[in-house]
């Protein structure tokens, strides 16, 4: 297993503070940077080992990451361990995740004018005006996100094999 090198190191590492300060674990950061580097999935045991963390905690963090859509599960031809990859579709699913709360929290906004009592409350009508706005703008950020990428060339695809890291 290869070890990795400094700008790895500190890439994997500020992954972890940033998904941190965006109220998630430092180590789902850490198993994302880590995947992201990683020419070919990785098992359980190589995140943890690669990471120096235990098992148990990359399992745990592995699901959270999933359950956002950033990492896939894959298998290994030959091989019952679990492996996991970038899910190159998670930016996108990040997008429609975001656009979930944003209309969840306009249509709160919404109940609330629709309310005798609170109808002329400016900060609700202020916040429900932005979240119309703001979803008007996302609704061809995805859109165009896909033509973006099928105009430019294929990634490499990573290899379904086991043994090497980052």
């Amino acid at each position: 297993m290869k070890e990795l090198s400094a700008a790895e190191q500190r890439f994997i590492e500020s992954m972890g503070l940033y998904f941190e300060r965006q109220g998630s674990t430092r180590i789902s950061g850490r198993i994302h940077g880590l995947l992201m580097l990683a020419d070919e999935p990785l098992s359980l045991q190589q995140i943890a080992r690669v990471l120096k963390v235990s098992a148990a905690s990359v399992s745990t963090n592995i699901r959270a990451i999933m359950s956002i859509g950033l990492v896939d599960p894959v298998s290994v031809p030959g091989d019952r361990q679990h492996y996991y990859v970038v899910n190159s579709d998670g930016w996108e699913s990040r997008l429609r995740t975001a656009e979930d709360s944003v209309k969840a929290f306009v249509r709160l906004c919404q109940e609330a004018l629709a309310t005798p009592q609170l109808a002329t409350r400016q900060h609700l009508r202020d916040a429900a005006d932005f979240c119309d706005f703001y979803l008007a703008e996302m609704a061809g950020i995805a859109e165009r996100w896909r033509a973006s990428r099928r105009a430019r060339p294929s990634p490499r695809t990573p290899k379904a094999s086991k043994g090497r890291t980052a």
